[in-house]
């Protein structure tokens, strides 16, 4: 979501590498102070917690306003040293000097699934998310000509296009009296996403939108399993314990059953879209082949599609369901904005059931804006993380390797130092040319992520958003009147109040 480009800096570069006399040792980096024994992990004991994990940008904020710009979280053995950054300059820093194989604390809990309980069936691929190293670079090599080409995600405009017809389509049954959404809307948004995303992952409708979709239905256990997944993937990785490596704690428990469950749907559909291609003529032209097909054509093992479909799956319902929710609630909050992107949108197709084409969307530009401002303000992955490869300078201090540095983007996106009113809603500062855009320091912002290591999946999830957003707006005007949305973080940043939207048809 940056403005421009990103060029190579050879003065960070040089700076990572300073060791000057007027450079500070690490230890002098400010923090909450370790005691002896227990370290840090005191604070999250009950009766002396000063720390809460269920709200990381309120946990970012409290760091910040405590000890400042830079903040080092020492004494979580066996976790490593937390070092958290709230300076652009020094985020670019991190970002220049991350290496061949960029490294991020990777989620243990899933590693330990993947290379440890079910060594039998992953076969060594752990995959992009959990992968470091030569073999993070191995399995990205093989994601990134598929997954951030853009012809590739333009051949899906017209499948996704088509789910999100079918979602807005719907809109009216979930309405009560008083044109309010039913309690049960925010799983409809995950039906949406989760079908959207299967498409891509594995070449299949599941049916999620049908009606009165059973709870015991097979989407509706996969969509409860990507929350689940979540959660106890939080409390496994933000907790100071492994004791689960050595008895089936109940969350390990939880956890492993509930990604049993997850790959085995995964397999049998990649298994399904293996017969069907074998099936194909062999003329199929190789610009109308498949994600999935592409895979399998790069690499005939079935086990790294199933590696890739998962990571797809887990990393793109929740956070594509709740970026939709995010920009609902700031465009409902802001009225004359919404009225604006309608307007936009009422040039752009005049009769709002137009199939919306990739051509289409590039016109929308004042919606690309409100989906960048409202990641801007709401992101639903509140921070970014690299694992120091060298000693780098960072504020004036000398940061070790092997050290995890933690770039709260959803809290420095807030400061009046880097955007003018920053908690005010205003799409307008993301528009080229128009007089009220606003040229940020561009490692302030970065919802995907930058570097080699951003999300494997945003180009899709951008045309996911793009595509159901631009109907609902399009065809209704959508207002939240009950308050300031509440939320929890479980490795994502979730609404958790009821989306209790009130939606009315527009006129014309």
């Amino acid at each position: 979501m940056l403005r421009r480009g990103l060029a190579p800096s050879r003065t960070i570069a040089t700076r990572a590498f300073a060791t000057t006399t007027q450079t500070l040792p690490y230890d002098q980096v400010p923090g909450p102070k370790p005691i002896p024994f227990l370290g840090n992990k005191f604070r999250f004991f009950p009766g002396f917690q000063k720390y809460d994990f269920t709200n990381l940008i309120n946990l970012h904020k409290q760091l910040r306003d405590e000890f400042g710009d830079i903040v080092r979280f020492s004494g979580l053995e066996p976790r490593r040293d937390l070092l958290f950054i709230f300076k652009p300059e020094d985020i670019e820093t991190v970002f220049r000097n991350e290496g061949l194989w960029p490294e991020r604390p990777s989620f243990k809990a899933l590693k330990y699934y993947r290379d440890v309980t079910k060594k039998d069936v992953f076969q060594g691929l752990g995959g992009v998310l959990v992968d470091q190293g030569s073999v993070w670079q191995e399995a990205r090599s093989h994601v990134n000509p598929i997954m951030m080409k853009t012809q590739i995600v333009h051949m899906y405009a017209d499948k996704i296009g088509a789910v999100a017809e079918e979602f807005v389509n719907l809109i009216p049954k979930w309405r009560d009296a008083k044109n309010e959404m039913s309690g049960t809307f925010k799983n409809e948004i995950h039906k949406w996403a989760l079908e959207s995303i299967a498409l891509v992952a594995l070449d299949a409708r599941l049916g999620c939108l049908q009606e009165n979709l059973p709870a015991d239905s097979e989407p509706q256990r996969m969509i409860d399993s990507v929350h689940l997944v979540l959660q106890c993937l939080h409390a496994l990785e933000m907790g100071n314990s492994t004791l689960w490596t050595k008895v089936s704690t109940p969350t390990w428990s939880k956890f492993e059953k509930t990604m049993d469950y997850f790959t085995g749907v995964a397999l049998k559909y990649v298994n399904e879209a293996i017969e069907r291609i074998k099936k194909k003529s062999g003329d199929l032209e190789g610009d109308k082949q498949s994600v999935l097909e592409r895979f399998l054509q790069r690499d005939p093992n079935p086990t790294r599609a199933v590696v890739m479909a998962l990571d797809m799956l887990m990393a793109g319902v929740d956070t594509t369901s709740h970026a939709l929710t995010n920009v609902l609630l700031h465009l409902s909050a802001n009225q004359d904005k919404q009225q604006k992107l309608f307007e936009e949108l009422k040039r752009v197709f005049p009769n709002p059931s137009t199939p919306i084409t990739n051509e289409m969307l590039d016109e929308m530009k004042f919606m690309r804006a409100c989906i960048k401002e409202s990641a801007r303000m709401m992101p639903v992955v509140t921070a970014n993380a690299r694992t120091t490869q060298k000693e780098i300078v960072l504020s004036n201090f000398r940061i070790p390797k092997e050290v995890d540095v933690i770039m709260p983007h959803a809290v420095i996106s807030r400061l009046s130092k880097h955007y003018t009113e920053p908690d005010a809603f205003i799409p307008e500062r993301w528009m080229r040319g128009g007089e009220q855009e606003e040229k940020a320091n561009p490692f302030v912002t970065l919802p995907f992520g930058h570097g080699a290591r951003k999300c494997i999946g945003m180009r899709f999830a951008s045309l996911e958003l793009e595509m159901v957003l631009a109907k609902m707006i399009r065809r209704y005007n959508w207002r939240y009147e009950h308050g300031e949305m509440n939320y929890q973080t479980f490795l994502v940043h979730v609404p958790m109040d009821p989306l209790k939207f009130k939606v009315t048809e527009r006129t014309h």
